[in-house]
């Protein structure tokens, strides 16, 4: 899962949202470019979502494999999927296999949807693994920094984490915990 939030740049609640059909085609193999489905997504918009990195896809098929051991989300036709059902949740629960949670918020009027279920569980990866200061938002914030990094303008990084607001984009990318030595490592 963390490996999902870095290398597509998704929210926690658009992970929590994601279906085996959205990484999936009925064959079995990836879908190399899926829509992000509006519902799912943050904004209420359809976004490209690629799945391209070899790392990413390698810990998804692990995963996976990992649940059709345990019956998590399997379906009765064992062809199809990787006999996975198609409209169960991408990650699940680990002890359950029920899809995670997202907790229900009612406020003037307005529902939203948050992923606290999940943000918990990044957070508590990130201090097993040692990582100080990490929250659920750090593979979004990593993902801008290395496109920017990699020459990419912010209209293309808006798109790919579907943000339509340069500013919000430019204050995403300035969080860029550049270290002075490894721009002179460039330069020499």
């Amino acid at each position: 899962m963390l490996l999902c939030l870095f290398g597509t740049g998704l929210k926690p609640g658009e992970v929590a949202g994601l279906l085996v059909s959205d990484y999936l085609n009925a064959d079995g193999s990836v879908i190399a470019d899926s829509p992000l489905r509006a519902e799912i997504a943050f904004n209420g918009r359809s976004r490209p979502l690629h799945w391209v990195n070899t790392k990413l896809i390698a810990a998804i098929d692990e995963h996976l494999a990992e649940r059709l051991t345990l019956g998590h989300g399997v379906t009765n036709r064992p062809a199809a999927y990787r006999g996975l059902d198609p409209q169960s949740g991408l990650f699940v629960s680990g002890r359950t296999g029920e899809s995670l949670r997202l907790t229900r918020i009612e406020a003037d009027g307005v529902v939203t949807y948050r992923a606290e279920q999940v943000s918990a569980l990044i957070i508590k990866l990130f201090r097993q693994a040692g990582i100080e200061g990490a929250s659920a938002q750090s593979g979004r914030r990593t993902m801008a920094v290395k496109l920017k990094r990699n020459g990419i303008d912010e209209r293309h990084i808006g798109e790919i984490l579907g943000m339509t607001s340069l500013k919000a984009i430019r204050a995403l990318c300035e969080c860029d915990p550049v270290k002075l030595g490894d721009l002179i490592k460039r330069v020499i």
